[in-house]
């Protein structure tokens, strides 16, 4: 038994040390980059995002301008590469978070921090706004020649109640707004009601109606097996009739010959009656 307790402790002992592992230190050319990245966000990029956002009167909005206008613009004024589409983003974040969190007071440059991720470098950093604090994120091509801005977002911070209350609002509009929709559609389908009615009574009709031309044909066939029956009662009769007057002209013909005379109108044959021979 206390073997066993010896090999499970031993095994729980290597996890634990494989678990924590050595903390990974920078490189001082990882170190150098990660320096340069916080540099350009905190002085050109955070300024120039924040400036755009704000657009005083006669001066032209960034809404205004193409993605390629703006890059240019901002490579400009303000010494930063990027893409006009991410400048475009970034600044309305930033207007947001600003409607938010209230305008920007002070960056608290001594707590930017840098972290390599793969070819990014994603800076962070606190701003005190009036009304908040926010965090900003600037993201920057891990390259030392190259330090292209490839995202940027403007966070406000809300405290747990804060965010509470907003998760609640957002959990009841979004059951108001299910709500809202089936009522909505309980409303268009009794509206529907009247054309279901007219259609039901359209299908009703045009059932009857084929009803009507399926009994027809159906009679027809009767008449037409009646016809049939009729014409083959006549055929019978005509043919019991041809035999009957036949049979009359043999026996007038055999009656005038015993008489000895060809001429048989002077007799006529009332019936026929077969007598039976013993």
């Amino acid at each position: 038994m206390k073997k066993i307790k010896i090999v499970l402790l031993s095994a729980v002992l290597a996890l634990t040390l494989c678990a924590c592992g050595p903390i990974h230190e920078p490189s001082p050319s990882e170190q150098a980059r990660k320096d340069q990245a916080i540099q350009i966000a905190t002085t050109k990029v955070i300024d120039a995002l924040n400036d755009f956002a704000h657009t005083d009167e006669g001066e032209t909005a960034y809404t205004e301008l193409t993605f390629n206008e703006l890059s240019v613009d901002v490579a400009t004024k303000y010494g930063v590469d990027a893409d006009g589409y991410v400048l475009a983003t970034a600044i309305s974040s930033f207007e947001r978070g600003i409607e938010e969190a209230g305008e920007i007071v002070y960056v608290d440059y001594s707590t930017a921090t840098a972290t390599i991720d793969g070819n990014e470098i994603i800076v962070d950093v606190v701003a005190a706004c009036e009304n908040r604090y926010a965090d900003i994120q600037i993201i920057i091509t891990n390259d030392s020649y190259d330090h292209t801005v490839v995202g940027g977002s403007f966070n406000t911070r809300y405290t747990m109640p804060e965010k509470m209350e907003k998760a609640g609002l957002n959990t009841a509009i979004g059951m108001f707004t299910v709500f809202a929709m089936l009522i909505i559609i309980a409303f268009i389908i009794s509206l529907l009601k009247p054309f279901t009615d007219i259609v039901d009574k359209v299908s009703s009709a045009i059932k009857e109606a084929f009803g009507k031309i399926k009994a027809s044909f159906k009679k027809k066939d009767k008449a037409e097996e009646g016809i049939d029956k009729a014409v083959e009662q006549i055929v019978k009769n005509e043919t019991v009739e041809s035999t009957d007057a036949e049979l009359v002209a043999v026996i007038a013909a055999a009656v005038a010959a015993y008489e000895g005379t060809t001429d048989t109108s002077g007799f006529v044959v009332r019936s026929i009656r077969k007598i039976k021979r013993q």
